[in-house]
Protein backbone atom coordinates (compact mmCIF):
# COMPACT_ATOMS: atom_id res chain seq x y z
CA UNK A 1 0.00 0.00 0.00
CA UNK A 2 2.77 2.78 1.20
CA UNK A 3 3.44 5.32 -2.11
CA UNK A 4 0.18 5.16 -3.47
CA UNK A 5 -0.89 8.64 -3.12
CA UNK A 6 -4.38 8.15 -3.32
CA UNK A 7 -6.26 11.48 -1.57
CA UNK A 8 -8.31 10.31 1.34
CA UNK A 9 -10.76 12.66 3.03
CA UNK A 10 -10.16 12.67 6.98
CA UNK A 11 -12.39 14.08 9.53
CA UNK A 12 -12.24 13.66 13.51
CA UNK A 13 -8.01 14.22 12.84
CA UNK A 14 -8.49 16.31 16.20
CA UNK A 15 -9.71 13.59 18.08
CA UNK A 16 -7.24 10.32 19.37
CA UNK A 17 -8.76 7.89 16.99
CA UNK A 18 -8.93 10.32 14.52
CA UNK A 19 -5.32 11.41 14.93
CA UNK A 20 -4.14 7.75 14.87
CA UNK A 21 -5.45 7.17 11.59
CA UNK A 22 -3.98 10.36 10.08
CA UNK A 23 -0.63 9.27 10.73
CA UNK A 24 -2.03 5.21 9.61
CA UNK A 25 -2.51 7.13 5.91
CA UNK A 26 0.65 9.16 6.15
CA UNK A 27 2.80 6.07 7.15
CA UNK A 28 0.71 4.43 3.90
CA UNK A 29 1.38 6.63 1.44
CA UNK A 30 -1.73 8.17 0.89
CA UNK A 31 -2.17 11.77 1.00
CA UNK A 32 -4.89 13.51 3.21
CA UNK A 33 -7.13 15.72 3.64
CA UNK A 34 -8.15 16.47 7.10
CA UNK A 35 -11.58 18.12 7.50
CA UNK A 36 -11.15 20.40 10.68
CA UNK A 37 -13.68 22.69 12.71
CA UNK A 38 -11.08 24.94 13.36
CA UNK A 39 -7.50 26.51 12.41
CA UNK A 40 -6.57 26.04 16.34
CA UNK A 41 -7.61 22.74 16.37
CA UNK A 42 -5.60 22.06 13.20
CA UNK A 43 -2.28 23.54 14.69
CA UNK A 44 -2.66 21.06 17.65
CA UNK A 45 -2.40 18.30 14.91
CA UNK A 46 0.40 20.12 13.29
CA UNK A 47 2.37 20.65 16.70
CA UNK A 48 2.88 16.93 16.95
CA UNK A 49 5.63 14.83 17.37
CA UNK A 50 4.34 12.54 14.49
CA UNK A 51 3.73 14.80 12.33
CA UNK A 52 6.80 17.17 12.82
CA UNK A 53 8.94 13.89 11.96
CA UNK A 54 7.21 12.91 9.08
CA UNK A 55 7.10 15.92 7.74
CA UNK A 56 4.64 15.66 4.70
CA UNK A 57 4.80 18.19 2.08
CA UNK A 58 1.80 20.47 1.19
CA UNK A 59 0.51 17.51 -1.52
CA UNK A 60 0.84 14.84 1.04
CA UNK A 61 -0.91 16.82 3.79
CA UNK A 62 -3.66 19.74 3.44
CA UNK A 63 -6.44 20.96 5.11
CA UNK A 64 -9.78 22.61 4.93
CA UNK A 65 -11.96 23.85 7.78
CA UNK A 66 -15.41 22.55 7.94
CA UNK A 67 -17.14 24.82 11.34
CA UNK A 68 -20.46 22.72 11.30
CA UNK A 69 -20.72 19.24 9.75
CA UNK A 70 -23.95 19.35 10.40
CA UNK A 71 -25.22 21.61 8.01
CA UNK A 72 -26.38 20.42 4.50
CA UNK A 73 -23.50 20.11 2.11
CA UNK A 74 -20.95 20.55 4.87
CA UNK A 75 -18.79 18.44 3.10
CA UNK A 76 -19.45 19.60 -0.73
CA UNK A 77 -15.95 21.23 -1.08
CA UNK A 78 -14.11 18.74 1.36
CA UNK A 79 -14.88 15.46 -0.92
CA UNK A 80 -14.10 16.50 -4.23
CA UNK A 81 -11.55 15.05 -6.11
CA UNK A 82 -10.82 12.42 -2.99
CA UNK A 83 -11.09 8.51 -3.58
CA UNK A 84 -11.42 7.34 -0.55
CA UNK A 85 -13.27 9.14 2.70
CA UNK A 86 -12.73 8.05 6.47
CA UNK A 87 -15.81 9.21 8.91
CA UNK A 88 -14.62 9.71 12.51
CA UNK A 89 -15.94 12.44 13.80
CA UNK A 90 -18.96 12.22 16.01
CA UNK A 91 -20.04 13.72 18.92
CA UNK A 92 -18.68 11.48 22.53
CA UNK A 93 -19.72 11.67 25.98
CA UNK A 94 -17.96 14.43 27.97
CA UNK A 95 -16.34 12.14 30.60
CA UNK A 96 -16.29 15.07 33.37
CA UNK A 97 -15.09 17.70 30.88
CA UNK A 98 -16.64 20.95 30.48
CA UNK A 99 -20.02 21.61 30.90
CA UNK A 100 -22.04 18.52 30.47
CA UNK A 101 -25.64 18.76 27.95
CA UNK A 102 -28.65 19.03 30.13
CA UNK A 103 -30.62 15.76 29.50
CA UNK A 104 -33.61 17.40 27.75
CA UNK A 105 -30.73 18.42 24.95
CA UNK A 106 -29.51 15.00 24.80
CA UNK A 107 -31.26 14.40 21.61
CA UNK A 108 -29.56 17.87 19.99
CA UNK A 109 -26.20 17.28 21.33
CA UNK A 110 -25.68 13.44 20.45
CA UNK A 111 -28.08 12.01 17.90
CA UNK A 112 -28.67 14.93 15.33
CA UNK A 113 -25.11 15.34 14.95
CA UNK A 114 -24.01 11.58 14.32
CA UNK A 115 -26.80 11.42 12.18
CA UNK A 116 -26.37 14.36 9.90
CA UNK A 117 -22.24 14.11 10.31
CA UNK A 118 -22.38 10.70 8.82
CA UNK A 119 -25.38 10.57 6.33
CA UNK A 120 -23.87 14.20 5.58
CA UNK A 121 -20.75 13.39 4.20
CA UNK A 122 -22.01 10.54 1.88
CA UNK A 123 -24.74 12.81 0.70
CA UNK A 124 -22.25 14.97 -0.29
CA UNK A 125 -19.74 12.00 -1.50
CA UNK A 126 -22.72 10.87 -4.26
CA UNK A 127 -21.74 13.88 -5.85
CA UNK A 128 -18.49 13.84 -6.40
CA UNK A 129 -17.97 11.19 -8.94
CA UNK A 130 -14.54 10.56 -7.68
CA UNK A 131 -15.28 8.73 -4.33
CA UNK A 132 -14.99 4.74 -4.22
CA UNK A 133 -15.50 4.01 -0.37
CA UNK A 134 -16.69 5.43 2.79
CA UNK A 135 -15.30 3.96 6.18
CA UNK A 136 -17.20 5.45 8.96
CA UNK A 137 -16.51 4.68 12.82
CA UNK A 138 -19.14 3.59 14.55
CA UNK A 139 -19.21 1.89 17.87
CA UNK A 140 -19.67 -1.73 19.59
CA UNK A 141 -22.72 0.05 21.41
CA UNK A 142 -24.38 0.35 18.03
CA UNK A 143 -24.78 -3.28 17.82
CA UNK A 144 -25.45 -4.22 21.69
CA UNK A 145 -28.72 -3.69 23.12
CA UNK A 146 -28.68 -0.85 26.00
CA UNK A 147 -29.62 -3.18 28.69
CA UNK A 148 -26.30 -5.23 28.15
CA UNK A 149 -24.27 -2.38 29.83
CA UNK A 150 -26.82 -2.15 32.88
CA UNK A 151 -25.71 -5.81 33.52
CA UNK A 152 -28.10 -8.19 31.63
CA UNK A 153 -25.97 -11.49 30.91
CA UNK A 154 -26.47 -14.01 29.05
CA UNK A 155 -23.94 -16.11 26.45
CA UNK A 156 -24.85 -14.27 23.51
CA UNK A 157 -22.10 -13.57 21.54
CA UNK A 158 -22.59 -10.38 19.16
CA UNK A 159 -20.89 -9.95 15.63
CA UNK A 160 -20.33 -7.60 13.26
CA UNK A 161 -23.65 -8.29 11.42
CA UNK A 162 -25.76 -7.90 14.63
CA UNK A 163 -27.90 -4.52 14.20
CA UNK A 164 -30.28 -2.83 17.11
CA UNK A 165 -33.18 -0.56 16.38
CA UNK A 166 -32.74 2.64 17.79
CA UNK A 167 -33.99 3.47 21.37
CA UNK A 168 -36.22 6.29 21.75
CA UNK A 169 -35.72 9.17 24.40
CA UNK A 170 -36.13 10.56 26.85
CA UNK A 171 -32.28 9.03 27.86
CA UNK A 172 -31.75 8.95 31.47
CA UNK A 173 -28.44 9.68 31.42
CA UNK A 174 -25.43 10.82 28.49
CA UNK A 175 -23.58 7.25 27.68
CA UNK A 176 -27.19 6.10 26.76
CA UNK A 177 -28.08 9.17 24.73
CA UNK A 178 -24.59 8.41 22.80
CA UNK A 179 -25.49 4.87 22.30
CA UNK A 180 -28.88 5.55 20.77
CA UNK A 181 -26.50 8.02 18.15
CA UNK A 182 -24.11 5.43 17.39
CA UNK A 183 -26.60 2.70 16.77
CA UNK A 184 -28.98 5.76 14.77
CA UNK A 185 -25.90 6.58 12.51
CA UNK A 186 -25.01 3.13 11.93
CA UNK A 187 -28.13 2.20 10.83
CA UNK A 188 -29.26 5.15 8.21
CA UNK A 189 -25.70 5.10 7.01
CA UNK A 190 -26.33 1.59 6.24
CA UNK A 191 -30.33 2.65 4.87
CA UNK A 192 -28.37 5.51 3.04
CA UNK A 193 -26.26 2.42 0.87
CA UNK A 194 -29.16 0.50 0.01
CA UNK A 195 -31.67 2.99 -1.12
CA UNK A 196 -29.16 5.30 -2.86
CA UNK A 197 -27.05 2.79 -4.47
CA UNK A 198 -23.99 5.29 -4.82
CA UNK A 199 -20.89 4.50 -7.17
CA UNK A 200 -19.16 3.75 -3.85
CA UNK A 201 -19.28 1.23 -1.21
CA UNK A 202 -19.11 1.67 2.96
CA UNK A 203 -17.31 -0.31 5.23
CA UNK A 204 -17.80 0.20 9.62
CA UNK A 205 -15.17 -0.04 11.53
CA UNK A 206 -17.07 -1.09 15.33
CA UNK A 207 -14.71 -0.21 18.31
CA UNK A 208 -15.28 -0.95 22.01
CA UNK A 209 -13.54 1.47 24.19
CA UNK A 210 -10.00 2.75 22.79
CA UNK A 211 -6.81 3.58 24.78
CA UNK A 212 -3.33 3.80 24.44
CA UNK A 213 -1.00 6.49 24.23
CA UNK A 214 -2.43 10.06 22.85
CA UNK A 215 -0.04 12.29 21.26
CA UNK A 216 -2.88 15.12 21.36
CA UNK A 217 -2.48 15.32 25.40
CA UNK A 218 0.28 17.31 26.70
CA UNK A 219 -0.54 17.52 30.48
CA UNK A 220 -2.01 15.74 33.09
CA UNK A 221 -5.42 17.05 33.37
CA UNK A 222 -6.22 16.25 29.66
CA UNK A 223 -5.67 12.87 30.09
CA UNK A 224 -7.65 12.15 33.19
CA UNK A 225 -10.08 14.51 32.11
CA UNK A 226 -12.65 14.35 28.64
CA UNK A 227 -11.67 11.12 26.75
CA UNK A 228 -11.71 7.32 27.05
CA UNK A 229 -8.29 7.34 28.47
CA UNK A 230 -9.35 9.47 31.33
CA UNK A 231 -11.71 6.34 32.53
CA UNK A 232 -8.69 3.90 32.56
CA UNK A 233 -6.15 6.41 34.15
CA UNK A 234 -8.75 7.27 37.11
CA UNK A 235 -8.51 3.95 38.04
CA UNK A 236 -4.91 3.91 38.11
CA UNK A 237 -4.51 6.62 40.44
CA UNK A 238 -7.26 4.96 43.15
CA UNK A 239 -10.24 5.95 41.53
CA UNK A 240 -13.63 4.20 42.65
CA UNK A 241 -16.24 3.78 40.40
CA UNK A 242 -19.56 1.13 41.58
CA UNK A 243 -21.00 1.14 38.33
CA UNK A 244 -20.14 -1.48 36.03
CA UNK A 245 -18.53 -0.65 33.05
CA UNK A 246 -18.40 -2.76 29.46
CA UNK A 247 -15.42 -4.66 29.29
CA UNK A 248 -14.76 -4.86 25.76
CA UNK A 249 -11.26 -2.33 24.21
CA UNK A 250 -8.86 -1.57 22.03
CA UNK A 251 -5.44 -0.45 21.26
CA UNK A 252 -5.56 3.11 19.72
CA UNK A 253 -3.17 2.13 17.01
CA UNK A 254 -5.01 -1.19 16.14
CA UNK A 255 -8.42 0.83 15.86
CA UNK A 256 -6.54 3.18 13.06
CA UNK A 257 -4.90 0.26 11.35
CA UNK A 258 -8.24 -1.30 10.57
CA UNK A 259 -9.64 2.07 9.41
CA UNK A 260 -6.34 2.34 7.24
CA UNK A 261 -6.40 -0.90 6.23
CA UNK A 262 -10.34 -0.73 4.88
CA UNK A 263 -9.11 0.91 2.14
CA UNK A 264 -7.77 -1.39 0.23
CA UNK A 265 -9.64 -2.72 -2.63
CA UNK A 266 -9.53 -5.82 -1.73
CA UNK A 267 -11.27 -6.03 1.04
CA UNK A 268 -15.07 -6.15 0.17
CA UNK A 269 -16.98 -3.68 0.77
CA UNK A 270 -20.65 -2.97 2.67
CA UNK A 271 -19.75 -4.68 5.56
CA UNK A 272 -18.14 -3.82 8.93
CA UNK A 273 -15.78 -5.03 11.26
CA UNK A 274 -15.63 -5.28 14.89
CA UNK A 275 -12.24 -3.83 16.76
CA UNK A 276 -12.64 -4.83 20.62
CA UNK A 277 -11.43 -7.86 22.55
CA UNK A 278 -12.99 -8.14 26.01
CA UNK A 279 -10.85 -7.46 29.55
CA UNK A 280 -11.36 -6.51 33.49
CA UNK A 281 -11.19 -3.51 34.07
CA UNK A 282 -9.39 -3.90 37.58
CA UNK A 283 -7.12 -6.03 36.18
CA UNK A 284 -5.24 -3.43 35.01
CA UNK A 285 -3.96 -3.09 38.91
CA UNK A 286 -2.20 -6.30 38.30
CA UNK A 287 -0.86 -5.11 35.36
CA UNK A 288 0.74 -1.96 37.31
CA UNK A 289 2.19 -4.12 39.78
CA UNK A 290 3.93 -6.25 37.49
CA UNK A 291 5.39 -2.78 34.54
CA UNK A 292 5.50 -0.28 37.55
CA UNK A 293 6.35 -1.15 40.69
CA UNK A 294 7.99 1.51 41.87
CA UNK A 295 5.76 4.23 40.38
CA UNK A 296 3.18 1.64 42.37
CA UNK A 297 5.61 1.75 45.50
CA UNK A 298 5.74 5.36 45.87
CA UNK A 299 2.28 6.46 45.45
CA UNK A 300 2.27 7.52 41.87
CA UNK A 301 -0.21 4.71 40.92
CA UNK A 302 -2.78 3.41 43.47
CA UNK A 303 -3.66 -0.53 43.41
CA UNK A 304 -6.92 -0.39 45.61
CA UNK A 305 -9.15 1.34 42.84
CA UNK A 306 -12.81 -0.01 42.02
CA UNK A 307 -14.25 -0.40 38.47
CA UNK A 308 -16.23 -2.83 38.15
CA UNK A 309 -16.77 -4.73 34.80
CA UNK A 310 -19.95 -5.75 32.76
CA UNK A 311 -19.03 -8.65 30.84
CA UNK A 312 -20.40 -8.58 27.21
CA UNK A 313 -19.26 -11.25 24.68
CA UNK A 314 -18.24 -9.68 21.57
CA UNK A 315 -16.58 -11.80 18.42
CA UNK A 316 -13.51 -10.19 16.78
CA UNK A 317 -12.51 -12.90 14.99
CA UNK A 318 -13.39 -11.97 11.77
CA UNK A 319 -11.38 -8.57 11.63
CA UNK A 320 -8.20 -10.64 12.98
CA UNK A 321 -8.63 -12.99 10.03
CA UNK A 322 -9.28 -10.49 7.52
CA UNK A 323 -6.65 -8.00 8.16
CA UNK A 324 -4.40 -10.66 9.22
CA UNK A 325 -3.14 -9.56 12.11
CA UNK A 326 -3.92 -9.67 16.27
CA UNK A 327 -5.08 -6.40 18.41
CA UNK A 328 -3.42 -6.14 21.04
CA UNK A 329 -4.51 -7.11 24.78
CA UNK A 330 -5.62 -5.23 27.44
CA UNK A 331 -2.22 -5.06 29.16
CA UNK A 332 -0.51 -3.24 25.75
CA UNK A 333 -3.44 -0.47 26.34
CA UNK A 334 -2.41 -0.16 30.36
CA UNK A 335 0.80 0.17 29.81
CA UNK A 336 0.97 3.02 27.07
CA UNK A 337 -1.49 5.22 29.08
CA UNK A 338 0.49 4.46 32.13
CA UNK A 339 3.50 4.99 30.58
CA UNK A 340 2.25 8.76 28.90
CA UNK A 341 0.94 9.56 32.50
CA UNK A 342 3.99 9.03 34.00
CA UNK A 343 5.74 11.02 31.72
CA UNK A 344 3.32 13.91 31.72
CA UNK A 345 3.84 13.58 35.80
CA UNK A 346 7.16 13.78 35.57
Amino acid sequence: MAGNNELVLLTGATGFLGFNTLVGLLKSGYHVRIAVRSEQKLQKVLATPSIKTLKPTEQQLSWIIVPDFTVAGAYDEAVKGVKYIIHAASPIPTFGEGTAPEQSQYEEYFIKPAVAGAVGILESAKKASTVKRVVITSSIVAIVPFRYYLGEIDDRVFNAEDRIPVAEGPYGFEFEAYSASKAAALNATEEFIKREQPGFDLISVIPGWIFGRDELVTDIKSLTVGSTNSVLAGLLVGGKNEMGYNGNSVLGEDAAKVHVLALDPKIQGNQAFITSLGFEWESALDILKKHFPEAVADGRFKVDGKQPTVKINIDSSKTEETFNFKLAPYETQVKQVASQYLELLA
